[in-house]
């Protein structure tokens, strides 16, 4: 019988009944802990995401669903991705879930909620002054996919002019969407901006994009935000700005490397958010059964020899 092998530690057992029922025609082997290799050369499919060491032993695979969102880590060399083996990517499933991060690390931002916190764990009852508003602030948002579009839609919402950074051009604008630029006109997005969210896939082409000069074009006090690769920002120049105050603050799901190190001055810094690249927890209902829709519906075209409606562009990285 033909193989799926799922590596997707969180699944509760109604999910994967779920997945069951859908998979007819297959059997389902559970590579998520310990396996020997040969069970995963048997597998024809794999949904999750798995280490180097369980993808060379992959070697009748043909399609690959991963979990997440962003698949850079399986395009690098020394993975060691199968050739000619189809790869997928759950892109739509996060928006909801990390939008909703983002709104909630703006705000925090914007109130000196950050701030407030530290004052509260050391039993400390003062007014740190003004805060801002999100409205009629200039949002500029680098990456407008799934993700970047709910984070817009949901600061237009709250009275935000929202533009966007796209990397080719769109025959239609979103309403919510003040203005829309293209990467090679990304300065002019950023000057004068309120807030930056970088949405980014890590790919060449990102890494590095909010350069120094970049972040002094936007305004004094601007906050930025990133919940896609820490490699799309300069980090040595964003913890300069931010201790010159020319960044107001910083919401950060990623960073360069990761795990922070323990010595970054970032940590200490009370208008700075850190978080462990946790924005599009899987834990969320919301997007596990977003995940497992799309594996179910993708299996589906997959048997009937349908084609997908998107795969992972291997040279575009996403």
């Amino acid at each position: 019988m033909r193989k799926i092998g799922i590596s997707f530690s969180v699944l509760t057992d109604e999910r994967m009944e779920k997945i069951r029922r859908a998979t007819d025609g297959f059997e389902i082997i559970d590579i998520s802990g310990d396996v020997a290799p040969g069970e995963i050369a048997e597998c024809e499919i794999i949904f999750g995401n798995i280490p180097p060491e369980k993808m060379k032993a992959a070697k009748n695979l043909k399609w690959m669903h991963a979990q997440a969102a962003g698949v850079d880590t399986f395009l690098r060399p020394e993975y060691g991705f199968p050739e000619g083996v189809v790869l997928t990517n759950s892109s739509g499933a996060y928006g909801v879930g990390i939008s909703e991060h983002l709104v909630t690390v703006t705000m925090m931002l914007l109130r000196n909620m950050n701030a407030y916190a530290r004052l509260q764990a050391a039993n400390t009852w003062k007014d740190l002054g003004p805060v801002k508003t999100i409205y009629v602030k200039r949002v500029t948002v680098v990456g407008l996919g799934d993700i970047g579009g709910c984070y817009a839609l949901r600061c237009h919402a709250l009275g935000a002019v929202v533009s966007g950074v796209v990397r080719t051009p769109r025959k239609t604008k979103p309403y919510y969407i003040a203005e829309l630029f293209t990467t090679d006109r990304i300065d002019d997005a950023l000057t004068g901006a309120d807030i930056v969210a970088l949405c980014l896939p890590g790919t060449s082409e990102t890494k590095n994009i909010l350069s120094e000069e970049r972040m002094l074009r936007m305004k004094k006090g601007a906050i930025i935000l990133n919940i896609g690769r820490g490699t799309a920002i300069d980090q040595g120049a964003l913890t300069r700005l931010l201790e010159s105050d020319h960044i107001g603050g910083a919401g950060l799901d990623v960073a360069d490397p990761e795990p922070l190190p323990a010595d970054s001055p970032l940590w200490a810094m009370p208008n700075v958010v850190i978080t462990p690249h946790v924005s599009g927890n899987n834990s969320l209902d919301l997007t596990l059964d977003r995940i497992i829709d799309r594996f179910i519906k993708y299996l589906g075209d997959y048997a009937a020899g349908r084609p997908f409606e998107r795969t992972v562009d291997m040279k575009a990285g996403y």
